[in-house]
């Protein structure tokens, strides 16, 4: 296994400081002058964006597409803010402080590896995975004069779609790079090892394919848009994109894991460190985590076949979410019970009731990491037990991270044969019908139970025949296969497509979600003459502020 323990100093700050959900403090202009090889700072630098998506933008999608609850058991009144919508400067800040950190460290990289052009197009791939979701959480943000430390300390604020723009020009260098060293041969200094890379493991055609996953995502992000700019600029790039083999993108689980463990407090996975059962040494349940949340009555009710009838049940949801239980066998997808976002709490034995974040987050009474059977299932027998929770540690701590899961990636594909078939043509209902069987295995299940699944659920207004257009279909299963994990493209999409009918808390003061978010105080303190005044009303309505592919 591969040390997590990196090269530099600086290095592994930038590691161990955004290993937590909550870590608003960290300043993006803070970027420290010393010049450092790309070799020595590659790995660090991935995982800040893997930290980013793990901690804020996966609490509040799983939270916002009412999949996750607060735990009002343990909790007299648990968030408050998520529920009410009353969001303002200091909410979920994380997320822009995260994810400039996250880009700025990759910055370095690409104006330090000018001698290192497969280096330096790794974090120019990521840089536009990354600023994509800031993007999309905030529309307009800092980016050409970003990045650059004490040079500019009040950078501007560009055109979200001038942004969006130059993402997929920075992707469309970052490939073109690759396969110019390639060609001249990879040899030398150009070498991205195996320690290097905790990604790809220097597997520059996996970087290219993946590369046109996110180039692709950019663009269909943008289909609504009217702009004739616009729309010319991204019906000109789906077009270098056009082909009929769903093998010219990657179709897998895009897997990160510098070598994750319960060593210390910095070196579990930060999904781990964030949701799961107990702390890294096992001595404690993770309160303000795994504790915290629990199953949404919205989503517990999409999966264990109340809301589309039996036939609908879903294997899945009760392996992501486990309800109390002596036994680790496999739970029946009924058993998913959830809590109503914003309701008064259920009445009876905790214990017995809403389902917790459960697979790889939980574990069990056994003394080893055998604890896993082979469905990755655990089993709990009462809620706090740590006679285990080294054990459970041990096994969940180096569990993986993921930039993207195959169902995710299978889906992506799947609507872009729907909204440009001419483009795309490959079958859009043969990648929906992979990306399922796909999250079913993930999840150690079997190709006989997606089947199933499917020919039930296909009868539903869910299902690929029965939904009102193939888009809701393929939302449906977003929602229904990237909880816990990824649920932010879920988050998104919803905003863009309305699919799922995702209800807001029965306590939300506004009657949808927002928008957009609010700029963090930190802008409007370090960089007033530049950041623009939104207002919580303006976030809850479509106008100029809104991220410009939702604005129609």
């Amino acid at each position: 296994m591969k040390k997590i323990f990196l090269y530099s100093s600086i290095a592994l700050t930038a590691f161990v400081s955004s290993c937590r959900e909550m870590d608003d403090n960290i300043s993006p202009n803070n970027v420290d002058p010393a010049l450092i090889s790309p070799r020595q700072t590659l790995t660090a630098a991935e995982n800040l964006v893997f930290s980013a998506q793990a901690g804020q933008i996966n609490s509040l999608s799983n939270i916002w597409t009412n999949t996750w609850a607060g735990n009002n058991f343990y909790f007299g009144n648990p968030l408050t803010r998520e529920y009410s919508l009353d969001i303002s400067n200091t909410f979920n800040t994380g997320i822009w402080t995260n994810s400039y950190y996250a880009a700025n460290n990759l910055q370095v990289i690409i104006d330090n590896g000018t001698s290192l052009p497969l280096h330096s197009s790794i974090a120019r791939i990521l840089k536009s995975y990354t600023m994509q979701y800031v993007v999309d959480f905030y529309g307009d943000v800092p980016y050409s004069e970003a990045f650059k430390g004490q040079e500019n300390l009040s950078p501007k604020y560009d055109d979200d779609a001038s942004i969006y723009r130059d993402l997929v020009l920075q992707i469309n260098k970052a490939i073109a790079d690759i396969t110019a060293v390639q060609a001249a041969g990879i040899t030398g200094d150009n070498i991205v090892t195996p320690a290097e890379d905790a990604i790809f493991q220097g597997d520059m055609n996996k970087w290219k394919l993946f590369a046109k996953n996110i180039k692709l995502k950019i663009l269909l992000r943008q289909s609504k848009v009217t702009d004739p700019s616009v729309k010319s600029f991204v019906d000109a790039q789906l077009q270098t994109l056009a082909t009929a083999n769903s093998a010219d993108f990657f179709t897998g689980d895009v897997i990160i894991n510098p070598g994750y463990s319960n060593q210390n407090s910095s070196t579990p996975n930060p999904l781990f460190s964030n949701y799961g059962a107990v702390n890294f040494q096992g001595s404690a349940v993770n309160i303000n985590g795994w504790r915290l949340y629990k199953t949404a009555q919205y989503y517990a009710n999409s999966v264990n076949g109340t809301t589309y009838g039996s036939a609908a049940a879903d294997a899945r949801g009760a392996v992501m979410f486990r309800r109390m239980s002596s036994s680790n066998a496999v739970q029946p997808a009924s058993s998913v019970l959830g809590l109503k976002q914003g309701a008064p709490k259920l009445s009876g034995n905790e214990w017995n009731l809403a389902s917790f974040i459960g697979w790889k987050f939980i574990g069990s009474n056994a003394t080893s990491p055998t604890a896993y059977n082979t469905n990755n299932i655990y089993r709990m027998t009462q809620l706090g037990d740590t006679s285990s929770g080294a054990a459970i540690a041990d096994a969940a701590a180096g569990m993986d991270g993921y930039l993207a899961l195959g169902s995710e990636n299978k889906l992506l594909l799947a609507e872009a044969a729907t909204l440009y078939p001419s483009i795309f043509t490959f079958n859009n209902q043969t990648l929906y019908l992979a990306a399922v069987n796909d999250s079913f295995l993930f999840y150690g299940l079997t190709t006989n139970q997606a089947t199933n699944y499917l020919n039930g659920l296909n009868a539903t207004t869910a299902g690929w025949a029965g939904a009102p257009n193939k888009i809701a279909a393929i939302q449906y299963q977003r929602f229904a296969s990237l909880p816990n994990l990824r649920q932010v493209e879920t988050y998104i999409n919803f905003l863009k497509t309305g699919y799922p009918a995702i209800p807001v808390a029965d306590n939300a003061i506004y009657p949808n979600k927002p928008y957009r978010l609010i700029y963090p105080s930190s802008e409007y303190t370090g960089n007033a003459n530049n950041v623009p005044n939104v207002t919580q009303a303006q976030s809850f309505v479509k106008n100029q502020y809104t991220p410009f592919w939702n604005q129609n």
